[in-house]
């Protein structure tokens, strides 16, 4: 279970917090989308997660233990247990595919290690399982600049898997790919998210993928809970209302 508890954050010279007061419990298993205007404070909320993005005001919980007073070990290991992906990828580009999904580990492996590249033979081969899973069919050896955007987010995904988490991220993972592209990575992360039972929380703009696939939808306007429920209780005059059309 993840809880905001009255979580506010205002950052410096801000006229307004970009996060208001949010009461949020999200459990075990949700399928979460998060709706909202550019600006309306989605990717922080997605960043407080895992400690990212400091919060001024509040406290936000990982089961019943407050982040605020975990020790740089537990909030290491909070942040190895969050998977993110983002909308422009944040992969090397001149780095393969293999290499990128590897960086994934970097969390449980020696500083060292991560410098030169020190793979075990076992976490490659978990690597291109992880590839496959993903239906990512290229060679593992291309670099990922040669790649498509729906390739490079499949990458991305592949990459957050290997770290074998237990909520997964993600900070509009879609909106540069194209609608077809971006319903079947959607598809891809409910299928893994159901698979692995993760909590999941993706922000993004497309309310009719958020209605296809998410368990539960919130929406942001202005930095303050505007929706929390259902997605068949998200209506047309909601969405009016949340992007003032």
């Amino acid at each position: 279970m993840i809880q905001f508890e009255n979580v506010s954050v205002r950052y410096p010279g801000a006229a307004e917090p970009a996060l208001k007061k949010l009461n949020i419990s999200i459990q075990n298993g949700e399928f979460v989308c998060v709706l909202g205007q550019s600006g309306a404070g989605k990717s922080t909320f997605i960043r407080c997660i895992n400690g990212l993005q400091p919060i001024t005001d509040g406290e936000i919980r990982w089961g019943y233990k407050p982040l605020s007073s975990m020790t740089s070990k537990e909030k290491l290991e909070v942040r190895r247990k969050t998977g993110m992906i983002f909308q422009h990828y944040n992969l090397i580009p001149r780095m393969s595919v293999i290499q990128n999904v590897l960086t994934g580990l970097f969390g449980y492996k020696k500083s060292y290690e991560n410098l030169f590249g020190l793979f075990k033979p076992a976490e490659r081969q978990l690597a291109i399982d992880t590839i496959n899973q993903v239906e990512l069919f290229v060679e593992p050896t291309r670099r990922v600049e040669n790649l498509s955007g729906g390739q490079k987010q499949r990458v991305a995904i592949a990459r957050a898997l290997l770290q074998n988490p237990k909520v997964f991220l993600g900070d509009e993972p879609v909106a540069s790919l194209d609608p077809g592209t971006a319903d079947r990575i959607f598809q891809l992360l409910k299928e893994t998210h159901d698979k692995r039972n993760l909590v999941t929380i993706i922000n993004v703009h497309d309310v009719g993928l958020a209605k296809k696939f998410a368990t539960r939808i919130i929406a942001l306007k202005n930095g303050a809970l505007f929706f929390d429920g259902v997605p068949d209780d998200f209506n047309h005059e909601m969405y009016t209302q949340l992007y003032n059309h």
